[in-house]
């Protein structure tokens, strides 16, 4: 789950400065930020993915499936294993989360997870564990306060996961176990959807989950966010999630395999805190000439990160670029640098270091509220 900070009070178009008061129990949380997965013996490849090839997707495909107005995505391209996650008595390394440097294998699994935030929510790790995911990606909209009782903001989603083979027997038994389970079924688009309903003491929610084809299975959080996904993989609608035109697209290099996108929705600015143009925003800093953001993993290096943000006050960026870097302290024992350069007007991009542990989480809790995920306490 992408979890991000409430109250940034940081008056600089960036969102990695939090609250000391706040950040100490995100930490005691981090497994909300980064699931820890069972790594081991997830190499070989089970037998029953051998029924047969998956049709291959891109990043374009993928997005023509979204619904148009989509705000933010945020993407993983194979191959990876679905993992399980362990329980948090056996993170025997959190004593030494300060100073313990993030190996590129922990830094891949924590972005391959982002986009399967919602198949996650539904525990499908377990019946799916060894499966092989060639892409996976999440759009989102309409981000809002969290639902009663809860921390995390509400939002409207589905998660896309396109695996490498077909699921064949595997998948089938999969529906048929989670069919027992589910409070009802639907048919949208042709496709069988389950429906799931959990609650809390103060809220009730629902998930959602649909296998289209035999290589795709969708999670969601909203039935018209997923029947709209359903119709366009059906018969493709204009226009797509996320114009090709945006701005943001030309800064994501195409060899990159962890990236998400931001293009700031104005209408939603009134029931969004985490909308920059909102007068009554939460998170961050406002900025009536906000444009988007976009995060790219160098898929040269991996333990760079490069988060880019895109307004039309121009002046502000050149402000920050003079700085040429900073250093942030989120916590005590939390130190690291993050580099500024801005490539032409209205662009600013922010570098960082992924060689820590302890960094790479709080860049992933940037991540979460740059997309549209608040954390409140």
């Amino acid at each position: 789950m992408n979890i991000s900070l409430r109250k940034v009070n940081d008056q600089r178009h960036d969102s990695d400065l939090v609250k000391k008061s706040a950040i100490g129990a995100v930490v005691a949380a981090m497994t909300f930020a980064i699931p820890i997965f069972a790594i081991a013996n997830a190499s070989p490849r089970p037998a029953y993915l051998s029924q047969g090839t998956a049709q291959t997707v891109d990043n374009e495909d993928l997005l023509w499936w979204l619904p148009a107005d989509t705000e933010s995505v945020v993407a993983a391209r194979g191959p990876f294993p679905i993992l399980i996650e362990l329980n948090k008595e056996n993170r025997s390394e959190e004593r030494e989360w300060f100073s313990k440097k993030a190996s590129l294998s922990e830094i891949r699994l924590a972005f391959e997870q982002l986009p399967l935030e919602l198949f996650n929510s539904l525990d499908l790790a377990t019946p799916l564990r060894g499966t092989i995911v060639a892409f996976a990606m999440q759009g989102s909209r309409h981000f809002r306060d969290p639902l009663p009782g809860m921390e995390v903001m509400d939002y409207e989603g589905c998660s896309i996961v396109v695996f490498k083979d077909k699921l064949g027997e595997r998948g089938e038994n999969l529906l048929r176990v989670l069919a027992k389970k589910a409070a009802g079924t639907d048919i949208i688009a042709g496709t069988k959807v389950l429906v799931f309903h959990q609650k809390s003491e103060q809220a009730k929610w629902s998930y959602f989950m649909a296998v289209p084809r035999p290589d795709v299975l969708l999670a969601a959080n909203n039935l018209p966010y997923l029947q709209e996904v359903l119709e366009r993989m059906a018969q493709r609608k204009s226009p797509r999630a996320l114009s090709d035109q945006l701005p943001e697209w030309r800064f994501l290099d195409p060899a990159a395999r962890f990236w998400g996108l931001r293009h700031f929705d104005r209408s939603q600015a009134k029931l969004d805190p985490t909308s920059p143009f909102s007068a009554e925003r939460t998170f961050g800093p406002g900025d009536e000439k906000a444009v988007g953001r976009l995060f790219v993993i160098d898929p040269i290096n991996e333990q760079t990160a490069v988060f880019t943000y895109f307004t039309a006050d121009e002046a502000a960026v050149r402000d920050s670029a003079r700085r040429g870097s900073e250093v942030s302290e989120p916590q005590d024992g939390v130190k690291y640098e993050v580099k500024l350069r801005s490539p032409k007007p209205g662009v600013l991009e922010r570098v960082y270091t992924l060689d820590r542990t302890s960094t790479l989480e709080y860049f992933i809790l940037t991540v979460g509220m740059s997309l549209g995920r608040g954390m409140y306490f």
